[in-house]
């Protein structure tokens, strides 16, 4: 972060500044009280479970000595204090105000499955010819994308944000914050379909909120052979709509492809012209997150050459089909996250390889009326050699399949019968939603 006044942030968040101390220059912005450098302002956030006013005086013997306070608490110490109506909205409020210093492009990246993957790749590209800024971790919601706009210095070039949400109106607000001058949207799943009366048409109508505020003239792109996305094809709209998939009515399309042990490689077509790379990542669906950073790559005046590079020297986030080899077995670990669509992705990537496929799958969270229907269909399309299911709904999965399966309400009841159902050389793909941590499961595998 680079430097700002005291008095600019009480600007931009409409606060009114108490101001007790000589100190007028914040040179880093902090939610956490353990976290406090010099000329620290600290924002305390009111979660669900803990409100960070209780921090308060924790962060004051660490050292900080300007604050954020909203308008229901107040704080009697030796400090700086600006009250506003809302901290979570003034953080905002203030990575808007920040961002805007900056005269560089930003790109944003959501969808129900692949916004992490997509965001990556697209870095990944990026980073040969620029300095880029993109989200770490899971940082993609109402705190974690501010406090990513203010990682923003000086030194970078263009920056890519992963924006998430879970119910309508949230990427209207981060969007408007990021202002994009492109917004990819990699697909419409059912993930959070609990939180949507009217199920996965909301779902579409809430990721296509990242569109309201794209920059005049900004470019949608969109996964062109979902079958909600490719309804935008032929509209019109305020912005430029490219298409991106196998089928070949989109903007850039897939001629042909072919997997391989430990890459992929393809070749497509994009204003008439054919282009032929690899890849490393055997996930079809990797290869529709290529051809989004393709577009963005010539975009942005990269050759042919520096998006091979960037493909030959990508990192996808962990946990997200990481594959790896043991003294007995392979392993696909993407346990990151789970939805009907990734865990179909995930299957498809299994049956890549030679040898016995082994599904582990775990519960699916947040799909609430909706679940015992997605765990039925998970059980009815999947195809491998043996499945075996941990938590609750996953058992759903298990009665409607044809296959050898096992079903185990805990970890530690698998764990007692691991021995006798796995044999070396098995291929094993282990996914589930992050809340059911079969993580740990990697690892007793491991």
């Amino acid at each position: 972060m680079e430097r700002i006044t005291i008095f600019e942030i009480e600007k931009c968040t409409n606060g009114v500044l108490s101001k007790k101390l000589d100190l007028e220059f914040i040179d880093y912005i902090s939610t956490n009280s353990k976290d406090i450098k010099e000329n620290t302002l600290f924002i305390p956030l009111i979660g669900e479970t803990l409100d960070g006013h209780d921090f308060i005086n924790d962060a004051y013997e660490n050292g900080c000595r300007n604050f954020l306070c909203d308008k229901n608490h107040s704080i009697d110490l030796e400090a700086n204090v600006i009250t506003v109506e809302n901290t979570e909205l003034a953080l905002g409020d203030i990575s808007k105000f920040y961002k805007e210093k900056f005269n560089i492009p930003f790109i944003a990246v959501t969808g129900s499955v692949g916004k992490t993957s997509t965001k990556d790749i697209i870095s990944s590209v990026l980073k040969e010819k620029y300095n880029v800024l993109k989200n770490e971790g899971n940082f993609n919601n109402n705190i974690g994308v501010p406090q990513t706009l203010l990682n923003l210095n000086s030194n970078h070039d263009i920056a890519v944000i992963e924006m998430g949400m879970d119910k309508k109106g949230e990427l209207t607000y981060l969007s408007n914050i990021v202002k994009p001058d492109i917004a990819v949207i990699s697909n419409i799943g059912q993930s959070h379909i609990m939180n949507f009366e009217d199920g996965q048409d909301g779902i579409f109508k809430a990721k296509m909120e990242i569109a309201n505020g794209l920059k005049d003239n900004g470019i949608l792109l969109v996964n062109g052979d979902d079958k909600y996305l490719k309804t935008l094809k032929g509209k019109e709209s305020k912005y430029k709509l490219i298409t991106y998939g196998f089928e070949n009515d989109n903007d850039i399309y897939i001629k042909e492809f072919e997997i391989f042990d430990t890459y992929s490689n393809f070749t497509c077509v994009y204003k008439e012209k054919e282009y032929n790379f690899d890849i490393k990542s055997v996930a079809k669906h990797n290869i529709f997150n290529a051809l989004a950073a393709i577009v963005i790559g010539f975009e942005y005046g990269l050759t042919k050459n520096q998006i091979d590079d960037g493909f030959d020297t990508m990192t996808l986030s962990k946990n997200r089909l990481d594959i790896f080899d043991t003294h007995k077995y392979k392993i696909i670990n993407d346990t990151y996250n789970a939805s009907y669509d990734s865990i179909m992705s995930g299957l498809e990537v299994l049956n890549n390889f030679k040898g016995r496929k082994v599904a582990i799958l775990g519960d699916v969270l947040e799909l609430g009326s909706h679940s015992e229907r997605i765990h039925r269909q998970i059980g009815k399309d999947l195809k491998c050699d043996l499945l075996i299911t941990i938590g609750n709904d996953s058992k759903y999965i298990n009665e409607e399949t044809n296959i050898e399966n096992y079903y185990f309400p805990t970890k530690e009841e698998f764990y007692k019968e691991a021995n006798s159902l796995l044999e070396d050389g098995d291929v094993i793909l282990v996914k589930a939603s992050r809340g059911i941590k079969l993580d740990e499961v990697v690892e007793f595998l491991k």
